[in-house]
């Protein structure tokens, strides 16, 4: 049988039990203590959020400031912040109710923007780079939501509070684990929005609120949601599957939140202060129903775990509760593995899954996002029109006896001249495809865009040009400066596996 000592403060001893772990006086006391006015304020802080969001759009309208440079960017970087501290102002307010540690709330936060920054913002972004791939079609988009973006997130916000104030004294009430979930997940949500900020050199006052609101009104929510399993995790000794099943269905919240936001507001942020009219409000109201709808649950969930504490005869503690919180931790890990693993699944069936084809006496495969746009001129054209938007091309140009790909090269040039602005061969050289011997040439020009009253576009590509037995075969990449190193090894793949 375990020890009779007080598994909060693990000094004094233990008087009564609750789910099988033993408290003192002082701790069960607290561990039965439902905060009744918490969660109205909690109601009130989501409602106050909202209203202010709408004053600082409604000012935006009335003022249209213009911003610009170095005040652009410190006003969005002001925005950033702004949800957060309103939220840590009302648990100030709450403290002097019923008292937390204000420190314990603001180290949560810190840590959690942070880890955010270190870690969670680093292997979305960069290692995992879901914002190449998310949208290359349903199943992706749901995969790469729950199973990379959704589980980083919420691993980060279990693991700020697993590790840095489970095994606090101060950790003593059923409320403590949302209290500190949601600052964790405020953290989180200031890290993404100062990235997003000042990646984009500012935002637009109006819009930038309601973005820079409607993340933190989602990763409270998200945070609320794991500090509910953790807190009960603290004063229970639940089975070892508790903490991955929460911390499981925070990453499916949050891959729901984001494909969600996604289809009912594609496109409401204004970046860098352009743009007119009133942001779009679709995404901030979602995630202002999410957090109230979390709050209310949870509400409602500790009150049955307390009335349940009180009313029920407690199983005896059988086994030492913290050796079950580290196997639950490791469990915990676990599952956020799994769960990574499910989501590099997903990244290489997006970025390495190739579609076959056949066509012309040409066959061969191109990367499965890209889609068809094959022209008159062209045996095969095709283009990743939600990602880079690269093109690959075959084509086979008439050309005149006794013609090298030399010649093919300068009626290329000649052709791609008298149609766009600029054109100019960067290099040129000779490359063996399959066997092949191929003349390279990278190349460059303008594309003045008159049809469609776009801004001139520069371009730069790549053609493999074969001549054999009287006929010629141009493959051509074509893209922008900044996307050519990342498609060339897609366009490699595509070139090699061609057949004529």
């Amino acid at each position: 049988m375990a020890a009779q000592i007080c598994c909060v403060d693990h000094e004094r001893a233990g008087t009564h039990t609750i789910g099988g772990r033993w408290f003192c006086e002082d701790h069960y006391r607290k561990a039965t203590y439902a905060r009744a006015g918490f969660w109205r304020s909690g109601l009130v802080a989501i409602v106050g959020l909202l209203i202010f969001v709408a004053a600082v759009v409604a000012l935006d309208a009335l003022l249209r400031p213009q911003l610009g440079g170095v005040a652009l960017v410190l006003t969005g970087v002001l925005l950033a912040v702004v949800p957060a501290a309103l939220w840590l102002l009302f648990f100030y307010q709450q403290d002097r109710l019923e008292p937390e540690p204000v420190g314990n709330v603001a180290r949560m936060f810190v840590i959690g923007l942070a880890l955010a920054g270190a870690i969670g913002i680093p292997l979305t972004d960069q290692l995992f780079a879901v914002q190449d791939w998310l949208y290359r079609d349903t199943l992706t988009t749901w995969l790469a939501s729950i199973f990379v973006t959704g589980a980083v997130e919420a691993f980060i916000i279990f693991a700020t509070v697993r590790y840095f104030m489970f095994d606090s004294a101060e950790f003593d009430e059923r409320t403590d684990g949302v209290i500190y979930g949601t600052a964790a997940g405020l953290g989180y949500a200031t890290a993404l929005n100062l990235q997003f900020i000042l990646a984009n050199g500012g935002a637009a006052l109006g819009s930038g609120e309601v973005f820079v609101a409607e993340v933190a009104l989602a990763h409270a929510a998200f945070g609320g949601l794991l500090g509910y399993f953790l807190g009960r995790a603290k004063l229970e000794q639940d089975p070892i599957w508790w903490l991955p099943a929460g911390l499981v269905l925070a990453s499916v919240l949050n891959g729901l939140f984001l494909v969600l936001r996604g289809e009912l507001d594609p496109s409401g942020f204004t970046f860098a202060g352009q743009g007119s009219g009133l942001p779009t409000f679709s995404g901030l109201l979602l995630a202002g129903g999410l957090a109230i709808a979390v709050t209310a649950v949870v509400s409602y969930l500790i009150n049955r775990d307390i009335t349940r504490s009180l009313g029920g005869k407690q199983p005896p503690a059988t086994v030492n509760p913290v050796v079950g919180d580290r196997q639950a931790s490791v469990a915990a890990i676990a599952t956020f593995v799994a769960l990574l693993l499910i989501g590099a699944f997903a990244w290489n069936n997006a970025v390495n899954r190739m579609t076959s084809f056949s066509v012309g006496g040409f066959s061969g495969s191109y990367p499965a996002a890209y889609g068809a746009a094959t022209g008159a001129s062209d045996v095969l054209r095709v283009t990743d029109s939600l990602g880079t938007g690269a093109e690959f091309a075959v084509s086979t140009p008439a050309i005149e006896a006794g013609w090298d790909a030399d010649d093919v090269a300068a009626q290329l040039a000649g052709e791609r001249a008298s149609t766009y602005e600029l054109y100019k061969v960067l290099s040129s050289g000779t490359a063996t495809v399959n066997g092949r011997p191929a003349y390279t040439q990278q190349f460059a020009f303008v594309d003045p865009n008159g049809l469609t009253g776009a801004a001139p576009e520069v371009h730069e590509g790549l053609d493999y040009v074969f001549v054999e037995n009287g006929r010629a075969v141009v493959v051509t990449l074509l893209t922008t400066p900044d996307e050519l190193a990342n498609v060339e090894p897609e366009f490699a793949r595509f070139l090699n596996s061609l057949k004529f």
